[in-house]
């Protein structure tokens, strides 16, 4: 998360210092142990953001997946032999037999159409966790005037005048975080002394920036909340010999020759790269261990009980050779109770901690960091003395520490359905893959106006907090070539990455926004629409939008006008001129209408955000209002 958060800040223009404990980026390559496999179709948009996409699909042994049901539905293996194929077979219902009303009819409908994002760009992709970070390192290196790691230190603490303080003055008059490191090799030394206007702890379960900032004397009635696992579960990366085609494995032992209860349980994950021998097992430890506690353990499990756990569980003649790793680990999670203290930021697993297992654990953290990365961005270039407790910081505690309360019940929910036989993999097939979360509570999102949905800031495909659905066949008038949307809002264009994004459907709609008419509903717009005497062309239009976001936040975005003909008509009569610059589209089927409102002949506004999410959505006149709310937040 570390490397993914500098990475995004250094690419926005803000001076990055990351600071690692481990002595070199050799020691950082070896100190490596598992961590995640699959990147989510929501990350793989933030990737292709980021300009690292086509990196991680060419990375030894990247492997796109396309079937998500399959991937909540492993083929289960019990007593060593396979008892059900898994997959989409497992609903056992074929589409055309599902009631497109009920909720699995709901999700598959959902699941296809991918909030209009094509196949090729909207997969998960199975690649090593540590080929993610080799790639964002590479990226970070090249930005030397920008960003800096300082290897072999560690992060001791910070200086403040007050011990519930977390930053004060320099003599230029700004706020900041004043943090001590250390040199970690040779004797103790003096600590170095950091200078920086915000802190971000992304140092992992042990967070050192937790501890010393987040304790109790600092934040008070600070948690760091434990979800407590009972059992004792060990996991290792192997070759496996044997002779099943090489694919995800549930695994489970069962009494009574197969015909009793569960009495234990694994699961074999290919590892992504050139040997396709290599398999990562889990499975529970021997009861007589489950009392232990992890740190007490001396060495990591052996291969020999790994064995003799997995051999009931495994077809008859299989093999374990050449563990490259194995540990110990429960079902544990760590929530912390908050993610935010004054300039102080936790991200990832310093934040939130969950179980090696699962698509969600790593995906979260990433999340994290597109999540913060654009609001300190933002915080520092529009405003150098922002209030570290204003809206548009707290909104990261508000919208990811849901977030991670989901992950925890995500997995529990899924171990618990998979063991009472349960299971509903397309559930979980729409949950996981991250292109239909929501953030409901937030103060960085503003919904006044009831959608098509029946829901505020609610249409038909887009809505308040959720990511922005695609569209295609949209012509730019600057090149005269068709392009998605999806290009438009992810093209990793420097700090034009972390700006805003309005969207204006305009069309010849006799209205005068001044007057007592236009400021009742849409409907009052649609009866006054040709009988006004003012024609409100895209640039009154603007100007409109202009006046209501202020003229620092307009520095902060980029305003697109979409048409429905070629034929764009210019006015005149501007009280000022333009501050931002103009991209005009021309739609001509009206998808974006559709898509965002449900209608072609929407006369409406879209403001999405940095991270993808639509921050404001609704007709005009509302819209402006909302986007003057949206002002006052950031």
């Amino acid at each position: 998360s570390g490397l993914a958060l500098a990475l995004q800040l250094a690419r926005g223009g803000v001076r990055v210092t990351v600071v690692d404990k481990r002595a070199s980026e050799a020691a950082w390559r070896e100190a490596y142990e598992g961590g995640g496999s699959l990147l989510t179709p929501a990350n793989l948009l933030w990737a292709q953001k980021l300009g690292i996409q086509a990196q991680l699909r060419a990375a030894p042994g990247c492997e796109v997946v396309s079937d998500w049901i399959g991937l909540s539905n492993p083929t289960c293996v019990t007593n060593g032999k396979v008892n059900q194929r898994g997959g989409s077979a497992y609903e056992n219902d074929e589409a055309d037999e599902v009631d497109p009303a009920s909720e699995t009819g709901f999700l598959r409908r959902t699941l296809f159409d991918k909030k209009n994002y094509s196949d090729a760009a909207c997969t998960y992709l199975s690649l090593n966790q540590n080929c993610i970070e080799e790639c964002l390192l590479t990226e970070l290196k090249r930005l030397e005037g920008t960003a800096q790691i300082l290897w072999g230190h560690a992060f001791e603490g910070i200086d403040g005048p007050g011990d519930g303080d977390l930053g004060h003055e320099e003599g230029d008059g700004e706020s900041v975080v004043c943090s001590r490191v250390r040199e970690v090799a040779g004797p103790p030394g003096p600590t170095a002394r950091i200078t920086s206007r915000f802190l971000a702890g992304c140092d992992g379960r042990r967070s050192a920036v937790r501890r010393e900032c987040f304790n109790k004397d600092r934040a008070e009635g600070f948690e760091w909340k434990e979800h407590k696992g009972v059992m004792l579960h060990m996991m290792c990366e192997c070759r496996l010999k044997w002779d099943l085609e090489r694919r995800p494995y549930r695994l489970e032992q069962k009494s009574l020759n197969g015909y009793g209860p569960t009495v234990g349980g694994g699961a074999a994950m290919p590892v992504p790269g050139e040997d396709k021998s290599l398999y990562r097992l889990s499975v529970n430890a021997p009861f007589t261990m489950w009392a232990s506690q992890i740190d007490g353990i001396e060495s990591p499990p052996p291969l020999s009980l790994l064995q003799k756990q997995l051999k009931p569980k495994l077809p008859r003649g299989t093999e374990l050779a050449d563990p490259a790793w194995s540990k110990y680990y429960r079902m544990n999670h760590f929530i912390s109770s908050r993610f935010r203290h004054g300039r102080c930021f936790l991200v990832g697993e310093a934040a939130h901690a969950h179980p090696p297992v699962g698509i969600l654990p790593m995906n979260a953290c990433i999340e994290d960091t597109h999540n913060l990365a654009w609001k300190l961005a933002l915080a520092l270039a529009l405003a150098p003395e922002t209030d570290p407790d204003c809206p548009l910081l707290e909104s990261y505690d508000a919208e990811r520490r849901p977030q991670a309360e989901e992950v925890k019940r995500g997995i529990a929910g899924y171990f618990s359905d998979l063991m009472q036989g349960k299971l509903k993999p397309i559930h979980y097939a729409h949950n996981d893959c991250g292109l239909f979360s929501v953030y409901s509570q937030s103060p960085a999102l503003v919904a006044s106006e009831e959608g098509s949905s029946g829901k505020k800031g609610g249409y038909r495909f887009a809505s308040v907090g959720g990511l922005a659905p695609n569209c295609t066949d949209l012509l730019l008038t600057t090149t005269m070539k068709c392009v998605t949307l999806e290009q438009i809002l992810l093209a990793p264009s420097g700090k034009g990455a972390l700006k805003h994004k309005v969207f204006c459907c305009s069309g010849d709609w006799a209205i005068q926004l001044d007057s007592p008419q236009a400021m009742d509903s849409l409907q009052s717009l649609e009866a006054e629409r040709r009988d006004s005497l003012q024609l409100l062309t895209w640039e009154k239009l603007q100007q409109n939008i202009e006046d209501n976001l202020g003229e620092a936040f307009v520095s902060a975005c980029e305003f697109f006008i979409v048409h429905a003909t070629s034929k764009i008509a210019h006015g005149d009569g501007l009280d000022t001129q333009l501050l931002g610059q103009t991209t005009h589209i021309v739609d001509s089927e009206a998808q974006f209408a559709q898509t965002y409102f449900g209608k072609e002949d929407a006369f409406g506004g879209v403001l999405v955000r940095p991270d993808g999410r639509v921050g404001a959505i609704g007709p005009f006149p509302d819209f402006l209002r909302d986007i003057a709310l949206y002002r006052d937040i950031v």
